[in-house]
């Protein structure tokens, strides 16, 4: 396999099937959604779920940190806006958690501005994911973060 083939394996287009590679490589890895809104948890967890991944979710950031201390997560979905600690604060007190230095943090908002793209990043959020989001992105953007972890 050429490197520009495997370049394409490990960051694969939206409408490639990142799903089944997900299931593939990442079969059972525990996956954290953090949202405040129930209807966005419910349906990011079925989705991740159909991925074979172990979901667990959080209401909001300070949840989000408690939960972080107890578990290894191989990724985060973390939405910016949210009660008791928003995503940007909660991302960066998981930074301090050992171990989470180097966890993908995926941003959740429908804030898509540049400057919030830049607040996410300089709280220690490595990707970004506008919502609404299409599934099919949501798992390209995941394996993108993980396949990177993984190097």
């Amino acid at each position: 396999m050429s490197s520009k083939d495997n370049q394409h394996y490990l960051h694969p287009r939206p409408t490639e099937d990142a799903e089944a590679i997900l299931q593939q490589r990442h079969r059972g890895h525990r996956i954290l959604v953090v949202d405040d809104e129930p209807l966005n948890l419910e349906i990011a967890k079925i989705n991740l779920e159909a991925a074979s991944l172990a979901v667990d979710t959080a209401a909001d950031g300070a949840k989000a940190v408690a939960m972080a201390r107890k578990t290894t997560y191989a990724a985060i979905f973390m939405d910016m806006q949210m009660p008791n600690l928003n995503g940007l604060d909660a991302t960066r007190q998981i930074r301090e958690i050992p171990g989470y230095r180097e966890i993908p943090i995926i941003a959740l908002t429908a804030n898509v501005c540049a400057e919030d793209k830049a607040r996410c990043f300089d709280a220690g959020m490595n990707d970004f994911l506008a919502k609404p989001y299409d599934r099919n992105i949501l798992f390209a953007t995941l394996l993108r973060a993980l396949s990177q972890h993984d190097v």
